[in-house]
């Protein structure tokens, strides 16, 4: 039982992180050939690379910096960048929006790379955005499930715990009148009185009407 509480409990945990944010601030972030990153990223600085065939399932949050995007890379939510450059390989593709926080950025688009969403440099919208239901839903949030989730464990384990009665086995002591009985029955025994089968019975018998 405990083994499977564990199971569950390290599958929600793994659930609930794999949404969490990634982060970097400062440097270069590789997401390496084939790989896929599962979530947000936020990159502060630096130059962000999706190696050929990489994936990034959530959006790309650049604040100072460029974004290479190598053949049949992808990025499944925005991309948002307040300075730097965006070279985008043949077969790469930005599900959502493009978002710049100026004209000055500049894009460089291969032959078969696509922006599915509209490119914009518009970019206060989408900072709200992510200060309201980012933070909160992709980090804060699975936090506070965690936390419910371990003290909620705790709480039934120990209620189940307490629910486990504790067995003692013990004999009960013979009534003084029963003793007496088997007292004097055992006389008869040693005096012939009475056979081993007789007593052996009689005796039963006293002790089941105790």
């Amino acid at each position: 039982m405990n083994r499977k509480i564990a199971l569950i409990f390290l599958v929600l945990i793994s659930l609930i992180l794999s949404s969490c944010m990634s982060a970097s601030f400062s440097g270069n972030y590789i997401v390496g050939k084939g790989k896929t990153m599962h979530g947000n990223l936020f990159v502060t600085s630096g130059t962000v690379t999706l190696e050929e065939g990489s994936r990034v399932t959530g959006t790309i949050l650049l604040t100072s910096g460029v974004l290479r995007m190598d053949m049949n890379s992808q990025v499944g939510g925005d991309v948002a960048l307040t300075s730097g450059d965006v070279y985008m390989a043949e077969g790469s593709v930005i599900h959502g929006d493009l978002i710049l926080s100026s004209d000055d950025i500049a894009i460089h688009k291969s032959n078969g790379s696509t922006v599915e969403g509209s490119v914009t440099t518009n970019i206060a919208p989408f900072i709200g955005s992510i200060l309201a239901k980012g933070i909160l839903l992709y980090c804060v949030l699975p936090i506070v499930l965690l936390i419910a989730i371990i003290l909620g464990l705790g709480t039934w384990l120990g209620r189940q715990s307490k629910k486990k009665p504790e067995v003692i086995h013990a004999t009960a002591a013979p009534s003084d009148d029963a003793q007496v009985k088997l007292q004097n029955l055992k006389k008869m025994l040693d005096d012939g009185l009475i056979s081993q089968t007789d007593y052996e019975a009689k005796k039963a018998d006293i002790l089941a009407k105790m």
